[in-house]
Order: structure tokens, then sequence, then C-alpha cells
């Protein structure tokens, strides 16, 4: 099988994450997945920021969802993907980018898992630049990103019926 193809086939998401960070170098290549993604007219509305630092991350959890709780399944590193304000097909775009980055992540060794605590929770919008989203833009999607802890999660049957041919 193709070596692109079985990458697809077997990338899994990841809830169990080793405290190791990620190197620099796989993090530029999984944000230039994620730069290169299609998105609507080539106008690349976005904007990523890899929330490092573990104070930050802590907070940032706080907020979204409470203190001793997590949404992003203790990773050493979120992607936060943020849209300009106002631009067209954002669900569509952060769906192209975020995509391309978990394929980046697991050709890479990798784990991740999208998180959606965030999006569409406009009441925190203005709060996050504190955690490098720009002004102008809000959050349309996370990803949790780091090293596997433990074993890969197995490979899922696909529900039936879920595809037609109609030829």
């Amino acid at each position: 099988m193709n070596e692109v193809i079985q990458s697809l086939m077997s990338r899994r998401s990841i809830r169990s994450f080793a405290r190791e960070q990620v190197e620099d170098e796989k993090l530029q290549l999984v944000l230039q997945a994620a730069i290169l993604a299609p998105n609507a007219n080539n106008q690349e509305p976005w904007h990523f920021t890899a929330l490092q630092n573990a104070e930050k991350l802590k907070s940032l959890d706080e907020l979204v969802v409470g203190k001793g709780n997590t949404f992003f399944y203790h990773a050493p590193m979120l992607i936060l993907v943020s849209i300009k304000e106002g631009a067209p097909h954002e669900q569509e775009n952060t769906a192209c980018a975020l995509t391309n980055m978990m394929q980046a992540a697991h050709a890479l060794g990798l784990g991740s898992v999208w998180c959606n605590r965030i999006n569409a929770n406009h009441a925190i919008d203005t709060k996050l630049t504190e955690y490098g989203v720009p002004v102008g833009y809000r959050v349309t999607g996370t990803l949790a990103l780091g090293y596997n802890k433990g074993d890969y999660p197995a490979p899922r049957e696909p529900k039936e019926g879920t595809i037609t041919y109609v030829r």
C-alpha cells in the first residue's frame, strides 16, 4: 500500500500524552503543513499559536473548563487555530488546517487530538490574546500535540452503510 495512504488509514486520536516536549524541527513541520492546507480562495485568514508554556496551559485549562479539569488531555502543547474575524468559510479552513496538522504529526511519530472546547465559546474570545491569539482573530479549533503515552489506539471498524456508489 502507498505510504501516504497507509499513514491516512492508521492515524488515531491520542488522548494520553507523555510529558516530553515536541522538538522544534517536528513542530515546524506540523505548522508548515497547517499553513499549506487548502483554504477558501487562498486567502489564508488564519493564525497558529503554538502554546507550550506550562503555566499558560494550566491557566487556559482553568479558563475553559475550570480548576482541576483539562480539555486537552494534559498534552505538553496546544496549537490554537484562529481565523480573522469576519473571514468566510472559517469552519472549512480550520478543518483543513487541523487535518493537515494531525496527519503531519502522525507521520512524524507524534500524537494529536482535535479539542473542541474553545471554538464557538465566544464568551472567552476576548480573553485569549494573553495566550498568543492576535487581536481581531478568534479561536476556531485547537490541537493537542505531543508524544503518545501508552499503547497506540487500535484500528476502528468504520460504520457500515456510509458509502453509496451511483454509477
